[in-house]
C-alpha cells in the first residue's frame, strides 16, 4: 500500500482534477522463498488494487487482490546455462490465513512438490495468460556448510564474563546468518521420580552476514557467556520442589540468501536520521521477493562438565535447581 500511496501523492501533486482512479494498471506482487529441504514450496501472487471509495472495503474482498484468470507458473531449473528441467506449479486454496486488513481467512497459493537440487538455479516464470503478461525472477538456492567450534570434546562451554566461540564456513548462496541453540533439559519434582522433557531456544545473533555468498569464509562468533545464564533464568521459574538437569543442545542456523537479506534489510527499522528506506524487490515485471533460505541443525552437543558445575553457582541460575 505504500508505493500506491506515493503515486496517488505524485499524481495529484500533478493536476488537481485528476481522476485518480483512471487509467489503472496491473501490478503484480509475488512472494517466495526456497528451501531445498522443504517438502512444499509455495509462490504468492497477488495484485496492486485501487477503486472508488474506502480501500479498506476493497481489501476484504478476494478478487481485488486475486487474478480471476488462470496464471501459469513454472520454476525453471539450469544447471549453469543449461536448463533441466521445468516444473509447472499447481493452485490450492488454503484456510489458514491470519486476520488482518486484507481478505481472510482463504488464500490462493501456487506449490510443487518436486525435489529441489541446492547446486542449480531456478528461475521463477508467470505468465497472464489473458493479457501475456510475463513475470520473471531467479534465485540460487544454499548450499551445505560444516560448523568447526563448538566441538564434540570437551563440548560447550558457557562462562559467567567469558564468550563462547562458534565458528563455521559460510555456504554458497547463503548471505545472512541466525542461530538458535537449542537447549535440552529434563526436570522432576522432589518426591516424584517421572522426569519431563523439554527444551528452551535461545537466538544469539540474527544478522551476521559474509563477506559475499560464494562460500568458503571461516565465520567466527562469539556466544556471551552471561547471556546464556540470563537467558536461562528469564525463561525457568524457580522452584525449590523441582530439581533439574542439563541435557544436550542443538546449534541450529538459519541462513538466507543475498536478495532475502537485501529485503530484510530494508524492512528493518533504521537507526539513523533517514527513518524510511527505498523498498525492495527483484522481480522483473512485477514487485515482492524471490529468494531462498536453508535451515542446517548440528545437534546431540554435550554441555561441556564445567558449564553443568557453573549452572549452580551463578547468581542467575543458582537458585533453578540444576
Amino acid at each position: 500500500m505504500l508505493f500506491l500511496t506515493l503515486l496517488l501523492s505524485g499524481l495529484l501533486s500533478c493536476k488537481k482534477n485528476l481522476d485518480v482512479n483512471a487509467g489503472w494498471k496491473d501490478i503484480t506482487i509475488v512472494y517466495g522463498i526456497l528451501n531445498q529441504t522443504d517438502t512444499f514450496h509455495y509462490i504468492k501472487v497477488t495484485k496492486a488494487f485501487l477503486g472508488p471509495g474506502n480501500e479498506l472495503g476493497y481489501a476484504q474482498i478476494y478478487d481485488s487482490s486475486n487474478y480471476k484468470v488462470k496464471l501459469q507458473v513454472k520454476l525453471n531449473e539450469f544447471s549453469g546455462t543449461s536448463m533441466i528441467r521445468s516444473i509447472l506449479l499447481r493452485d490450492t486454496m488454503i484456510n489458514n490465513k491470519d486476520s488482518g486488513v486484507f481478505y481472510f481467512p482463504v488464500q490462493k497459493i501456487y506449490f510443487t512438490t518436486e525435489k529441489l537440487n541446492a547446486t542449480d538455479y531456478y528461475k521463477l516464470s508467470i505468465l497472464d495468460t489473458a493479457t501475456n503478461k510475463l513475470i520473471e525472477a531467479e534465485t540460487n538456492l544454499i548450499g551445505e556448510f560444516n560448523m568447526e567450534k563448538p566441538v564434540l570434546l570437551p563440548g560447550v562451554i558457557f562462562l559467567p564474563g567469558k564468550g563462547s566461540d562458534v565458528q563455521w564456513v559460510s555456504a554458497a548462496g547463503g548471505k545472512r546468518y541466525q542461530l538458535t541453540v537449542r537447549i535440552h533439559y529434563s526436570e522432576f519434582r522432589k518426591g516424584d521420580s517421572a522426569k519431563t522433557f523439554h527444551s528452551l531456544d535461545w537466538t544469539p545473533f540474527k544478522d551476521i552476514k559474509s563477506l559475499t555468498d560464494k562460500g568458503g569464509q571461516t565465520m567466527l562468533y562469539s556466544l556471551p557467556g552471561d547471556e546464556f545464564y540470563l537467558f536461562l533464568s528469564l525463561n525457568l521459574t524457580p522452584d525449590p520442589d523441582i530439581v533439574r538437569s542439563l541435557g544436550l543442545c542443538d546449534y541450529i542456523f538459519m541462513v538466507g540468501s543475498d536478495d532475502l537479506d537485501n529485503y530484510m534489510e530494508v524492512s528493518e527499522e533504521s537507526n539513523t536520521i533517514i527513518l524510511s528506506k527505498p523498498p525492495f524487490s527483484n522481480i522483473v515485471n512485477g514487485i515482492g521477493l524471490f529468494a531462498s533460505r536453508h535451515v542446517v541443525a548440528f545437534d546431540s552437543l554435550w554441555f561441556a562438565d564445567i558449564t553443568k558445575d557453573s549452572l549452580k553457582t551463578n547468581h542467575y541460575t543458582k537458585n533453578l535447581g540444576f
